[in-house]
């Protein structure tokens, strides 16, 4: 009777992921440590410890005492069980486990009988199986065994360990405050317009959808910054090439109440890759606690549209989208495209603007089609 009972119990010492070539404990904890973020709650290495209670007469229960158990994800919702014995990994035949749902539930099965058990805290797992009569009489290697059989297992996660969790969500979030986006848009010659708070910090900065391709991504480097207007001149290297620019760049001061748009790449994590559009009026020909070198524009921003144009009905760029006011519903702010020429004057050419305007449709979604190739994504890493 033990020896069986000693081997059920050590047959569940390890639950290895599917297709993985586990041949020692060590291979499962550098492969635990080495995919830490995206393991499951139930994954892990546990002090295990089980007791077969029967109320059988003839046996009392048993119980082995403490051991090591390993559990990994198999693949979708499965865990493929494993024994792991004398330093060698064989698969189990009986004990499976599945996940129940996006739940830290699970549904454990020893041949045909199951149970439910809740792993709390991400450290504990307890559950008691009460096998079959078919599985009872199986464990017992009794043919006309008839009375009731529970097993009872108490499991403390140990491996992964609380501070390696810790410190793996720190890094995660330190890697993910990296890198961060905004948007662009092209003058001539390769040159492309955003705002100094976009590429501040960065040592690298590529920009996507040039000329509407999306795939290529292209290096490009700061040729000036004007730190005061929140105003950034950047140069595409590689073998990008800007084509002709259908909008002109307006530097004269726009009249309250025209009517404007901005197109962008606000939010990409959630509201996804594709140009946002948004649009709205002048509504005020003065910014932030008045200050002269801004328009409060009425059309939503959000982040990732800092340093995206903001265009009047025309299809003109009349500004450089730069910050939303928090404390107010849809009061944007764009810094007016003469202090762009300012720039541009003192650190490369005045024949880098666009000075022709290309844009002849009559409505709205004509004019974002001309334009939308030569708004650009742009990401910016540490």
């Amino acid at each position: 009777m033990k020896k069986v009972l000693l081997y059920s119990f050590l047959s569940m010492i390890c639950i290895l992921a599917y297709g993985q070539n586990f041949s020692s404990a060590q291979q499962i904890r550098n492969y635990l440590a080495s995919n830490i973020i995206q393991l499951d709650p139930i994954e892990g290495e546990y002090d295990a410890e089980m007791v077969l209670r029967t109320d059988s007469p003839n046996r009392s229960d048993w119980r082995p005492g403490p051991g090591v158990m390993f559990i990994v994800k198999a693949y979708g919702t499965q865990y493929v069980v494993y024994y792991f014995m004398n330093n060698k990994v064989g698969q189990h035949q009986k004990i499976k486990i599945e996940s129940i749902g996006t739940t830290n539930a699970y549904r454990i099965y020893w041949a045909n009988s199951s149970t439910r058990a809740i792993i709390t805290d991400n450290v504990r797992l307890k559950f008691d199986i009460e096998l079959t009569s078919t599985d009872a009489k199986d464990m017992a290697n009794d043919p006309s065994f008839k009375y009731r059989m529970i097993m009872s297992y108490d499991l403390i996660k140990k491996y992964p360990t609380g501070e390696m969790y810790t410190n793996a969500s720190r890094r995660q979030i330190e890697e993910e405050t990296k890198s961060w986006t905004g948007t662009g848009f092209a003058l001539n010659s390769n040159y492309v317009v955003t705002n100094y708070h976009v590429v501040e910090n960065a040592k690298t900065i590529t920009l996507t959808g040039v000329n509407g391709n999306f795939t290529n991504r292209y290096p490009a480097t700061v040729t000036a910054l004007d730190k005061n207007n929140d105003l950034a001149l950047l140069k595409l290297n590689g073998n990008a090439c800007i084509t002709i620019i259908p909008y002109s760049v307006k530097t004269t001061t726009s009249d309250v109440g025209e009517e404007i748009f901005v197109l962008g790449y606000p939010l990409t994590a959630t509201m996804g890759d594709e140009i946002k559009l948004t649009t709205g009026v002048i509504s005020s020909k003065s910014g932030f606690q008045g200050d002269v070198s801004l328009y409060q524009i009425s059309a939503p921003v959000q982040p990732g549209n800092s340093g995206g144009p903001l265009f009047d009905s025309k299809g003109n760029v009349i500004g450089i989208v730069s910050a939303k006011h928090l404390g107010a519903e849809n009061v944007g702010y764009a810094i007016k495209a003469s202090y762009l020429r300012n720039l541009v004057e003192s650190a490369a050419s005045t024949s880098i603007l666009p000075q022709t305007n290309r844009v002849t449709s009559p409505n709205l979604s004509g004019k974002v089609k001309t334009v939308k190739n030569f708004i650009y994504y742009i990401e910016c890493k540490r």
